[in-house]
């Protein structure tokens, strides 16, 4: 604008109670600064607006949103500081500001201090370099959140906290630590043990709704609760999972059944599909891929003919095939569950120990070698005493290999102790305890989603040729 005699002036001061008591910024300093400046010009000084005891660092000041709303109202012509950090110490704000706010309404903005002036080229030039710094706060600011947030992780704490929103049931966020609730911790064990029993997401809702007021919303609540490993210790962060320092709700094998469980009944969140026992369960032999539950045509009493289909076979999403078109045929819905049923039925725990001892075969033929390095280490000892009683061997010599002998002895013992339980599934006090309800499970009568459960929890997954039936079982 050229003619500055007629621009209509707002006075913006901002003062903090250490700067006043340091710097000499005091409210009535800057404003006597000011309006000498003001009257230097011919500004028409239109209003003072005054922040006192305010920190720069963020826009949450009375007098600052006061004078913005009035700028875009076009009360004023111009926005006059005594110094720019006046305006705000975040290069940020102070862009968004000068950009967003003063010159997005045709309002010119000068600091007096620094000759700051956006009605000359050269003050609309440092908007230019302002912007660069601004960004560069911006990445720095994230990049320092990121490390913050990683570095909380590795240490084992909780990067949450900052509003109900934010919390984690089962927990309070006090001084930076989860702290178990009990209240919420009792309704996150009930939440796990009803869903391994067989209940469904919303059925397990409404019984914590009843139960537990107030800490679980909804369906999604629920499942998210079954998700998070935050209850068995663990801090995720990008994917990865870090040992927290918080104490766990759930212990590890408990949720590790209910993770199984969640990917097996993942694929019969369909309505439609709840009528198919296996789905989530059946691989085809011939090309890998999954096969679901269909149906089609009519049998002679009018219902529906159903049946098990590979996705290779059908028009089905190109990521869900594995070739073009295969080979394999379709699978009768009644017969197939007919057989795995029948074959469920023939377990008992006898039966389990004889898969496992059959699964067994490549780690037992590592035991054996182990334990025939056993018997020649004991030979050596034997042979080393046999050597000391002929006065062949003296006692100091004797006693040394022994020692190392033994010490050998005692780190094959360990790692046969470790082949033999690395291969105790965790969930085998589980499996146990389905395998004793088997003799009472009525299938004529039981609902199918609690045959579904039993079978997801015995079934790792069957694969299915056209002349095989190939069952993993979960043991």
């Amino acid at each position: 604008m050229d003619d500055k005699a007629s621009l209509r002036v707002f006075l913006y001061i901002r003062v903090s109670t250490i700067e006043q008591a340091k710097e000499g910024y005091s409210v009535g300093a800057q404003e006597e600064r000011l309006h000498a400046y003001a009257k230097a010009k011919n500004y028409t000084v239109v209003k003072t607006y005054i922040d006192p005891g305010y920190s720069g660092s963020n826009m949450n000041r009375p007098a600052l949103q006061e004078m913005i709303k009035q700028v875009e109202l076009g009360a004023a012509d111009l926005v006059l500081v005594y110094k720019l950090d006046r305006l705000s110490r975040s290069q940020k704000d102070t862009l968004f500001l000068i950009e967003d706010v003063f010159l997005k309404n045709a309002v010119d903005f000068v600091s007096m201090n620094e000759s700051f002036d956006t009605s000359t080229p050269f003050g609309r030039a440092m908007i230019g370099i302002l912007s660069v710094f601004a960004q560069l706060e911006r990445e720095q600011i994230r990049e320092r959140t990121i490390m913050g947030k990683e570095e909380r992780a590795k240490e084992g704490k909780w990067h949450g906290g900052g509003g109900e929103s934010r919390t984690v049931k089962g927990y309070d966020y006090i001084d930076g630590q989860l702290i178990i609730n009990e209240y919420q911790a009792e309704c996150v064990k009930t939440i796990f043990d009803e869903y391994l029993k067989g209940t469904g997401l919303n059925a397990i809702f409404k019984l914590a709704l009843k139960k537990y007021p107030n800490v679980v919303k909804s369906e999604t609540t629920v499942r998210n609760i079954l998700l998070n490993p935050i209850y068995i210790g663990k801090i995720k962060h990008k994917g990865e999972l870090f040992k927290g320092e918080h104490t766990p709700i759930i212990s590890v094998d408990r949720f590790n059944q209910a993770q199984d469980l969640l990917k097996k009944r993942a694929s019969t969140s369909d309505p439609a599909r709840k009528k198919y026992l296996l789905s989530g369960l059946l691989y085809c032999g011939h090309c890998g891929a999954r096969m679901t539950g269909r149906s089609g045509g009519k049998l002679k009493n009018g219902s529906p003919m159903r049946y098990y289909s590979c996705y290779s076979r059908q028009n089905a999403r190109e990521y869900l095939k594995k070739v073009e078109r295969c080979e394999k045929t379709h699978e009768k819905k009644q017969i197939l569950e007919q057989y795995i049923i029948d074959e469920i039925k023939k377990i008992n725990m006898g039966f389990v120990e004889n898969y496992r001892l059959g699964d067994m075969s490549e780690v037992s033929t590592k035991i054996n070698t182990l334990e025939n390095e056993i018997q020649n280490l004991d030979k050596q000892i034997s042979k080393l005493v046999d050597l000391y009683s002929l006065n062949k061997v003296p006692l100091e010599i004797m006693s040394e290999k022994i020692d190392a002998l033994n010490e050998e002895k005692k780190k094959v013992k360990q790692h046969i102790v470790e082949l033999k339980s690395e291969h105790v599934p965790n969930n085998f006090d589980e499996i146990r305890k389905t395998v004793s309800q088997l003799t009472t499970f009525n299938w004529d009568n039981e609902e199918t989603e609690q045959k579904r459960l039993l079978v997801a929890k015995l079934i790792n997954k069957i694969i299915v040729s056209n002349d095989n039936i190939i069952i993993d079982w979960a043991f």
